[in-house]
């Protein structure tokens, strides 16, 4: 039961096959097996669930009408606030913070029949591809445990990929959901950009309400896209601000068949090279969509990854510094002094971001909203576009100062943060993108790549990873697991 897709568990639940006491006790179960070795859920909340679950049962008993959800144990990534449990962002100053409301997507989850069992680990501040902080500690990847699950949504990915939940939701402004999917197997999907309520996620601090920074939003992980449509489902919705007067209807797929499916493919880029086993993947997916009847062309993209990136860095580094301590910025803008303008370094993105005038940033968005158009345009001739999720399958743990840190490219140190190229195309135009697993490495990790799709046009991808999953198979539970 622990590694069925979230839909056949809700479907033995409303047929009564199983209690939905007896399936929380299930992950409740898994959670004590598995969980002092992975660390990826750090809180839980299982007498009230276990309560909350007596009531469901109750509900399906007197032929009530039940949510979407009804039944359903789930856990949210430790980025979110949870009504009733320790909520910290992995944040050692909030570490006794205890909501008392949910975070409107988590409310939305709630309010469909979820029931919250636990929160799951991040890096501080959501803001490392590594889930580790002071609070909680390390978590593993199921896969293998000497290396992470990813980040920020690390936790999520690992509770998803070790049977120790069925739905997960994250939250993306550099990967944080497509690629601890990707280092896990997983299914992940970031949203059109502002099509599912943040408010509730932390950072900003506790209690503050954000509602949209230009770039991160919330999403699903799950082991199915079908499981990822069902959450989707029930959280886009406009903030609660806005519900008086907005409504969101997202369109149907494109394609109801691959072979009515319109494929670009974008396997390797000099600006953000990849490790060669993941490009031959995504060029085999794409053979496979030709073969399904899919129109496939390697893509002919509207933008440099080079002007992407450039766009994408000075919108993406402000945001993440900010809250930085002023020896942070002084430090930065010495480096920034001495910069030669082409020098596109990782840490000299960030330096250039620390010092960026308001003024800059307003050119900065009107070049993002040029870029948009383009990627518009082009979707006119393409449903969606296959491409890398990361440079890199799941690392070994690196704690070491995150500039200190390399990864190894076909041979070749690369800057850690290059693992973050990859979802720069998304994130900056507000772009719909899905995770989904297409093979192993050599060394038997798993490897995704990312769909992405027209602005708005979610079901696209999700039927567009729905076909992938068809022709390369569904979710693998890690051997070790098996």
């Amino acid at each position: 039961m622990i590694f069925d897709n979230a839909q056949k568990i809700l479907k033995n639940i409303k047929e009564k096959k199983y209690s939905v006491v007896e399936v929380l006790e299930s992950f409740l179960h898994q959670v004590e097996k598995v969980n002092p070795t992975i660390n990826a859920i750090v809180a839980l909340d299982a007498e009230r669930a276990l309560e909350k679950a007596k009531v469901a049962d109750n509900k399906i008993n007197s032929n009530s009408k039940l949510g979407s959800l009804h039944g359903l144990p789930m856990t949210i990534k430790d980025a979110f606030e949870v009504e009733g449990i320790v909520s910290t962002g992995g944040n050692p100053l909030w570490k006794d913070n205890l909501p008392t409301r949910n975070a409107e997507a988590v409310q939305r989850l709630v309010d469909a029949g979820a029931i919250i069992f636990g929160k799951t680990n991040v890096p501080y501040l959501s803001s490392d591809l590594q889930s580790f902080n002071d609070i909680y500690g390390v978590t593993n990847n199921p896969w293998d445990l000497e290396r992470t699950p990813g980040g920020s949504s690390g936790g999520s990915a690992a509770a998803l990929a070790s049977g120790m939940t069925p739905l997960e939701l994250g939250s993306d402004i550099g990967g944080s959901i497509r690629v601890p999917a990707h280092f896990c197997g997983l299914f992940g999907h970031k949203p059109s950009y502002n099509i599912i309520s943040e408010v509730g996620h932390m950072p900003p601090p506790p209690g503050a309400i954000s509602t949209g920074n230009g770039l991160s939003v919330a999403g699903p992980l799950a082991r199915s896209p079908e499981d990822l449509e069902l959450a989707l489902d029930v959280l886009v919705a406009p903030q609660e601000q806005d519900q008086s007067a907005w409504k969101i209807k997202l369109p149907e797929a494109r394609a109801k068949r691959a072979s009515e499916l319109k494929v670009a493919i974008w396997p390797n880029e000099s600006y953000a090279e990849v490790d060669e086993e993941i490009s031959k993947l995504i060029l085999e997916v794409g053979e496979d969509l030709k073969h399904a009847g899919a129109s496939v062309e390697t893509a002919k993209l509207p933008i440099s990854f080079e002007e992407i990136d450039k766009i994408y860095s000075q919108l993406l580094n402000p945001l993440m510094l900010a809250g930085a301590p002023q020896e942070t910025f002084e430090t930065l803008e010495k480096l920034n002094a001495g910069l030669d303008p082409s020098d596109m370094s990782e840490l000299a993105k960030v330096a250039r971001g620390s010092v960026l005038k308001y003024s800059d940033w307003v050119v900065i968005n009107a070049m993002r909203q040029n870029m948009r158009q383009k990627w518009r345009k082009f979707f006119d001739n393409y449903d969606v576009i296959l491409s890398p999720t990361s440079i890199t399958p799941a690392f070994k743990h690196n704690h070491d100062p995150v500039h200190e840190r390399k990864l190894n490219i076909n041979g070749k140190d690369q800057e850690y943060l290059r693992a973050t190229l990859w979802a720069g195309p998304a994130v900056s135009a507000g772009l719909p993108s899905t995770n989904v697993p297409i093979g192993l490495s050599s060394k038997g990790l798993p490897i995704g790549m990312q769909i992405m799709g027209p602005y708005l046009e979610d079901k696209t991808c999700l039927q567009a990873a729905k076909f992938v999953q068809d022709l390369r198979g569904k979710f693998k539970v890690p051997p070790s697991l098996n």
